[in-house]
């Protein structure tokens, strides 16, 4: 077990404060830690990137629906998807008026994830703080997903199908002939994005824990591992 006690949450600080010490995630995982241990300190991250999340994931909803129209689904005809149309719109904005709610759970999940193998590694640390570290993380991720939404627009009527509506910022950007489904999904899950937030948040665990910045990457690895399990295990269902 680490000698290193948990610090008391601080004090929540205003919001002009707040905004500056969310701004460390993506330079300084030191100074982020600072941040994370106060009193609701996940709020803002968790609300800013759940709403850009959803006004840009409202905003693609047309162009996702063009794109099914183009290439409609599962072998459906013309006007198949159109009978079902309706139900399509409204289970789009659904899921997308919901994915602030769902991005919460997710991050729950995953500061749970770290929680135990922190334990595991003997790095002492709280539920607050991680949960707190990974809201913050998803700003990293929220910068990916308004990235995406500009590479989409720029696209505009080039757009064809649903999977050209998620741009890759990984090698499989460059790497698309003659590799298999799950190797592409390996790649695109390293996006730029996804490599920056692993960085930044094993640092930080490492900060925030006072361990080894090895100990800090190990603690880190399941959180990433299972997404990209998850991701690997999707592309074997696909055709």
């Amino acid at each position: 077990m680490s000698e290193n006690p948990v610090p008391a949450p601080e004090e929540a600080a205003g919001f002009g404060e707040q905004l500056s010490g969310m701004l460390n995630i993506f330079i300084d995982p030191e100074a982020a830690v600072k941040q994370v241990r106060r009193k609701l300190s996940w709020l803002w991250p968790l609300l800013i990137a759940g709403v850009v999340t959803a006004t840009l994931g409202y905003l693609n909803i047309p162009l996702t629906i063009r794109a099914l129209q183009m290439n409609p689904p599962g072998g459906m005809t013309g006007e198949q998807l159109e009978r079902s149309m309706g139900m399509i719109q409204t289970m789009q904005k659904v899921g997308v008026f919901a994915s602030p709610v769902i991005m919460a759970g997710m991050l729950a999940l995953s500061a749970a994830i770290l929680l135990g193998s922190c334990s595991v590694l003997g790095m002492r640390t709280t539920f607050h703080d991680l949960f707190s570290l990974v809201c913050h993380g998803s700003l990293i991720g929220m910068l990916q997903t308004i990235a995406g939404f500009v590479v989409v627009r720029m696209r505009g009527d080039e757009i064809q199908t649903v999977e050209e509506l998620r741009p890759s910022f990984g090698l499989g950007l460059f790497f698309h002939e003659g590799i298999g489904k799950p190797a592409l999904a390996v790649m695109d899950y390293f996006s730029i994005f996804t490599i920056w937030y692993i960085v930044i948040l094993s640092l930080a665990l490492a900060c925030l824990t006072g361990s080894s910045k090895g100990k800090g990457f190990t603690a880190a690895a399941p959180a990433w591992l299972i997404g990209l399990l998850v991701v690997v295990g999707i592309s074997f269902l696909q055709r």
